[in-house]
């Protein structure tokens, strides 16, 4: 009897082709089918996790309910790099194994913090529109841009996306800050990075450009007291987890004028149901598509996909 995988992520039902049911069916794993309504909530997945012996979820919450529903669950996978909406402690007591595609969307998430950036610096946004309206004013002093060569970038998470990141601003002709709780002491000092306790890089950086995890060290990571730090002329990215920002620090910080700017993909709550941010017209916005490419989808899908020999080989290696 083949084992059931329930793929979640609307992401990797649209890019579902028969690659992908080839490659679970050659690892004696059949795709399961249900017809579901997104977002899912915890009841629906409640009801159709019963009998999967394996799930590949997108961002939907695999809450400790879930994995009590599912009476058979083997193996979790994370489609993305991220794993905060699985209840690992959950998953832990019952040995399940809990995987995610590390390495998948490295390019895809830096390149977009990049493409805020260049958009907030030339002030993209505001010349589209006053195009589109008819205008046509290349040189006036208040939408004037600045370049990112010379300018000091500050990277608050130097794993993969991180460095991906630093090597761009390299490119650029940045100096690079990076703060990390492990300081890859080589890759920094081979790319002319300095790692900089946090309180200096925020300090310092004209950028800073988020690529942490979300834990419980992270959660409001960026606060009053960060922001305070920061330069009134800098600008904040964020594309890794909204809730490493605080939410309302950031909006009276743009408010009052305390930073340049910001460009945001992720936010405290997803959907936004009020999103304070869309009255500013120095924050770019994005619905959280910062490994939404269609080589990320690839990788991701790829990578996803290969935890289901797990089931039958009795592999146990959960993520903590």
């Amino acid at each position: 009897m083949p084992h059931e995988i329930l793929i979640l992520s609307r992401k990797f039902w649209s890019a579902r082709n028969a690659y992908v049911d080839d490659f679970l069916s050659r690892r004696d794993c059949v795709a399961a089918e249900h017809d579901v309504t997104y977002p899912v909530d915890e009841d629906t997945l409640c009801e159709i996790v019963r009998t999967a012996e394996g799930i590949i979820t997108g961002l939907e919450r695999i809450t400790a309910r879930v994995i009590e529903s599912a009476p058979h669950l083997k193996v979790v996978s994370a489609g993305g790099v991220g794993f905060d909406h699985i209840d690992l402690a959950a998953a832990n007591q019952r040995g399940i194994v809990v995987a995610n595609c590390a390495g998948c969307n490295n390019h895809s998430v830096s390149e977009l913090a990049f493409g805020m950036m260049l958009t907030l610096a030339r002030n993209v946004v505001t010349h589209d529109a006053e195009i589109k309206r008819g205008g046509w004013v290349p040189y006036d002093i208040a939408v004037q841009g600045s370049e990112l060569w010379g300018k000091t970038l500050g990277i608050v998470g130097l794993g993969r996306v991180g460095k991906a990141s630093a090597l761009l601003a390299k490119a650029f002709g940045m100096r690079v800050l990076a703060y990390d709780i492990a300081w890859d002491i080589t890759f920094a000092n081979q790319n002319g990075i300095s790692l900089v306790p946090l309180d200096t890089l925020l300090a310092q950086s004209d950028w800073v450009t988020l690529h942490c995890p979300l834990t419980n060290a992270t959660r409001g990571l960026i606060d009053e007291r960060a922001i305070e730090l920061m330069k009134p002329s800098a600008f904040l990215i964020n594309t890794a987890r909204g809730p490493v920002v605080k939410e309302s620090a950031l909006v009276n910080a743009l408010a009052t004028k305390r930073i340049a700017g910001a460009g945001l993909d992720v936010f405290e709550v997803e959907p936004h149901p009020d999103n304070p941010y869309i009255e500013f017209e120095n924050v770019v916005l994005t619905p959280h598509i910062g490994g939404s490419t269609r080589e990320a989808f690839d990788r991701s899908l790829y990578l996803a996909s290969r935890t289901s020999p797990m089931l039958s080989t009795g592999y146990r290696h959960t993520v903590r």
